[in-house]
């Protein structure tokens, strides 16, 4: 069994609008968003197949057939407004949670000698959803948030030598420091009228008061508590991310169920890190 994960780009808008919802909820739920006139954005879509190589031609399914089959599911969406063109949005706020569903069950599962297995939506690079095959009603909605911080990578219990040898320039005694994107992932059921699977404000707020103001422009080692008795490595950090929030996530809805599902830690290009919980 073998995965193929292929890209496709589309423009389109929305207007969040419908569900009976009054402009107060709807002002409520989406902020700025919920502006009458409506937005856009540059969606980029992923669709992951599975499936045997086949031996004669050494692929999954020829990528023409994907690239034609993606190409008529984005069709009727490209540089339309979604509330119009789209019967599923005729009476629903056009969500990215909800898109992402109706873009599941217009997709054929059986492709070639492949079956779909998951999807992944973003709105922007800050945002987006994904959601499996086998479970298309839960969907993952990923939020981001960038903060520099400095760190040392120091353990009291190694000595200054095997303190060199395991950490090596990242045990400068001054420190050195990072960018790091954090982004978290919350999972549930879109709401039947709002479309929403977490407040996004709600959410937004808890982030920055739990990860941006608590790290940004910090040493981690000097000026926080958190890792008094642990290192500070990109590990340790999305652990400390976790329990800063994992309890605190649920409040980010007002009706039904929403919960962390996982911090992924970006330190660099090359490297980030993903924490599912003890």
């Amino acid at each position: 069994m073998l995965a193929l994960t292929r890209l496709v780009t589309f423009n389109a808008g929305h207007v969040y609008k419908g569900a009976g919802l009054s402009r107060a909820e709807l002002e409520k739920t989406f902020g700025v968003a919920a502006e009458p006139s409506g937005h856009g954005h540059d969606y980029v879509l992923e669709v992951t197949i599975a499936g045997a190589v086949d031996p004669t031609d050494g692929m999954v399914v020829n990528i023409k057939t994907l690239d034609a089959l993606l190409d008529d599911l984005i069709a009727p969406l490209d540089h339309k407004m979604l509330n119009q063109t789209l019967p599923e949005f005729r009476d629903a706020v056009p969500t990215t949670e909800r898109l992402a569903q109706v873009l599941w069950s217009r997709l054929p599962k059986q492709i070639g000698r492949a079956q779909a297995q998951a999807l992944k939506l973003q709105e922007h690079p800050g945002l987006y959803v994904e959601l499996e095959g086998k479970e298309p009603n839960m969907v993952y909605l990923t939020r981001s948030v960038e903060f520099a911080a400095a760190h040392r990578l120091h353990s009291e219990a190694l000595s200054p030598d095997e303190n060199h040898r395991v950490y090596g320039k990242c045990n400068n005694p001054n420190g050195h420091g990072h960018n790091y994107v954090a982004e978290i992932t919350v999972k549930g059921e879109p709401d039947a009228r709002t479309g929403v699977i977490v407040d996004l404000g709600k959410l937004d707020e808890l982030m920055k008061h739990e990860i941006d103001e608590r790290f940004d422009h910090k040493h981690l080692n000097l000026d926080t508590p958190y890792f008094k008795d642990r290192v500070p490595t990109a590990e340790n950090i999305a652990r400390a991310i976790w329990e800063l929030i994992e309890k605190k996530v649920p409040a980010c809805r007002e009706s039904g169920k929403v919960a962390l599902h996982r911090v992924r830690l970006i330190e660099t290009a090359r490297s980030w890190f993903d924490y599912f919980g003890a």
